[in-house]
């Protein structure tokens, strides 16, 4: 599955023959382009795959992304238009790394008051968002203009400014300020995503993430709409900060797609650890602007109908899921195909036009960060490298920064069982969880859930999921191993480093000590 940059040198070698070759067997029955490869969208898998275009003897490269601004609209509600952007994408500009930024921000709360339990004599006087929010706003445009004047231009990438749009196979328009028509043999899609709206009446007062990164003040009171990973991981940080959390959504938990041992922890933790109000099925109907400037949210429940407002809410944030970001992409124009929302591609990242790919999140598959660049890769390797590869979409790590953080790899239980017949389920932590010696030494609230699922079959390891303390962290390593083709003996002649939070995976008990806790025999539970 991956694609390491030692493995550049017999790619380029290989590309250059096959690229010659290219250039002989077209320059009789091809046009003249302007570009080799151009790629619309700089988030990570387009910058990826421009940025490493010629370390495949790629030809000319070009690549354009709207306006930089902080936002990915013109406006301050979810329902803007779509007009600007920058040079690095959700992930750089309004995602995983301003994330990250402000989860440290909020995290250090618990550690402080973990300090404290361990003998630090603290006077801790607050917290400053605007000092947060400058911090961010200059980091982030210092990696913008890193990537559009030193590293894009270092790596041969023409950056042209302004919305890309088909016009045929081969043909890009660049809108405002560009206003530039250009040719490329190939095309690649990266647009990604943008935040979806839900049809509800007021739904133009409510915001999206990006505009919960730009706050200019901490909010009173916050309603999020929603509870996919965006939705908690906010939720946890805001509550951290102290502002009066709701997060309001349909399901009985959070994280729908996630296993249900890890959601029933989250979802406890949130209201535990951070002081989150989980006001679970229940649905949004309108919101309202009052008087005062604030905001009501009317719900309604799904249990027994009941209606409640929340109101005096500061700021509503609709995290209700994203979609492919194709507005004025002119996909229609170049026979570009799409199905559920998504661009459809085949294993090999190609489109149903010929000389059109797509990667990363505009695609139907894993909306991952490290997916996309994974998937960069694999396009520059069966486009103009040796050979074909495709990704392994089964075993890849991820984590959600809630608090505490989940870190997971491989299957679910839901999908395990339904997926095998034979599965044994290696769980601690359930039912209220269990403090790490971390924790239980300053009697601390938060909890550790570790999970292994294994085919009973064959002793593979179907799903490793851990909810705790630096569980992305510990995760990364043991995504590795899942990759490799993990057993359950294997972990088992792991020996432990002790005391870890890690070791718990290895030790478990029912991995080294006890029969599995649930056994399911022909998909079911035995």
């Amino acid at each position: 599955m991956l694609l390491r940059s030692t493995r550049l040198t017999h790619h380029r070698a290989c590309s250059a023959v096959r690229h010659a070759v290219r250039r002989v067997c077209t320059a009789a029955d091809e046009p003249a382009y302007d570009y080799d490869l151009f790629v619309i969208g700089t988030g990570s898998g387009g910058m990826r795959a421009t940025k490493f275009a010629k370390r495949f003897d790629v030809g000319k490269v070009g690549t354009c992304d709207m306006p930089f601004d902080m936002l990915s609209v013109d406006g301050p509600s979810i329902t803007s238009a779509n007009t600007v952007g920058g040079v690095g994408g959700t992930c750089v500009l309004r995602g995983c790394i301003p994330k990250k930024y402000f989860w440290y921000a909020s995290h250090f709360k618990h550690l402080l008051s973990d300090a404290q339990g361990y003998g630090w004599d603290l006077d801790v006087k607050g917290f400053r968002w605007e000092h947060l929010l400058s911090k961010k706003r200059a980091e982030l445009t210092k990696l913008h203009t890193r990537q559009l004047e030193k590293h894009l231009p270092n790596a041969g990438v023409d950056v042209l400014t302004g919305r890309g749009s088909l016009l045929d196979g081969h043909t890009i328009h660049v809108g405002a300020p560009a206003n530039k028509t250009v040719t490329a043999r190939t095309i690649l899609l990266a647009t990604g995503t943008t935040p979806t709206a839900i049809d509800i009446p007021g739904v133009e007062h409510c915001i999206s993430s990006d505009h919960l990164l730009e706050l200019p003040e901490l909010p009173r009171r916050l309603a999020v709409i929603g509870a996919g990973y965006i939705a908690c991981e906010f939720a946890c940080m805001f509550g951290a900060w102290g502002t009066d959390t709701h997060v309001i959504y349909r399901k009985d938990l959070p994280l729908a797609g996630f296993d249900d041992d890890c959601r029933r922890a989250i979802a406890r933790q949130m209201a535990s650890v951070n002081g989150v109000h989980m006001r679970q099925q229940t649905s949004p109907t309108r919101v309202e602007k009052q008087p005062d400037g604030r905001y009501s949210v009317h719900t309604r429940s799904s249990v027994d109908g009941s209606e409640e407002v929340l109101a005096d809410c500061d700021v509503v944030l609709m995290a209700t899921g994203r979609h492919a970001n194709v507005e004025g992409l002119g996909l229609e124009k170049a026979g570009v195909e799409m199905s559920g929302g998504r661009v459809n591609v085949d294993k090999h990242n190609r489109t149903t036009c010929e000389s059109i790919y797509a990667i990363g999140d505009v695609t139907d598959r894993m909306q991952l960060t490290p997916v996309a660049i994974q998937e960069a890769f694999a396009f520059l390797q069966h486009v103009y490298g040796s050979g074909s590869s495709a990704l392994d979409y089964e075993r890849i790590a991820t984590a959600t920064f809630t608090q505490p953080p989940m870190g997971t790899c491989g299957l679910p239980e839901h999908t395990a069982v339904a997926r095998y017949p034979n599965v044994d389920v290696y769980l601690d932590g359930d039912d209220g969880g269990w403090h790490a010696e971390y924790h239980d030494f300053i009697d601390a609230k938060m909890e550790l859930l570790v999970k292994v699922i294994v085919n009973a079959d064959d002793d593979r390891v179907l799903g490793i999921h851990i909810v705790g303390k630096d569980a992305g962290e510990i995760m990364q390593g043991f995504g590795a191993a899942m990759v490799c083709g993990l057993t359950k003996q294997q972990l088992f002649d792991t020996v432990a480093i002790h005391p870890t939070i890690a070791e718990e995976i290895v030790c478990i008990p029912g991995i080294d000590q006890r029969p599995a806790v649930r056994k399911y025999r022909n998909h079911e539970l035995a």
